[in-house]
């Protein structure tokens, strides 16, 4: 027999903390990583220089995480995107995480209305097979009578 499922609980909803908690935590990852930042890369340094001037003016400013790279025909760096971009990037990155947490919760109900189902068959088929145990037992238990009534005692002289 298999094991009785039993749910516990109720699916989870929509928690504002929780969505929150997941933002700030994709925000940290883009922070900490190239996503907010921009590669200026030159072949020659007075165009290398050229374009981190322009960037600067931009708003972008060089980031002290990564190494300003020099070498021979290949000057890069990377800059932080000015914050009017990087707010721009979080509101998508909002628009993400809103977007897998409906999708993680509708899973989740899903999976809790499929448990239920099969926690309500499960139920149903004990039941039955209660029922049909109760009505095999009664049905012997007729037939039994049955066989005593029909023929008298056996009678053994002492």
């Amino acid at each position: 027999m298999t094991d009785k499922i039993v749910i516990k609980g109720v699916p989870p909803q929509w928690d504002q903390a929780e969505y929150e908690r997941r933002v700030e935590e994709w925000t940290n990852v883009y922070r900490g990583t190239e996503r907010s930042m921009e590669l200026v890369r030159a072949s020659l340094e007075h165009d290398f220089l050229k374009a981190i001037i322009d960037k600067a003016q931009q708003g972008y400013t060089i980031t002290p995480n990564k190494r300003v790279m020099h070498s021979p025909l290949d000057h890069s760096v990377f800059m932080v995107k000015p914050l009017a971009e990087q707010e721009a990037d979080i509101a998508e990155i909002r628009k993400d995480v809103k977007t897998e947490y409906i999708e993680w919760l509708e899973k989740e109900r899903t999976r809790y209305q499929e448990l239920l189902r099969q926690q309500l068959i499960q139920a149903q088929e004990e039941k039955e097979a209660k029922a049909a145990e109760q009505a095999k037992a009664k049905q012997m238990a007729a037939i039994e009578k049955q066989v005593t009534e029909c023929y008298a005692p056996l009678v053994i002289p002492e």
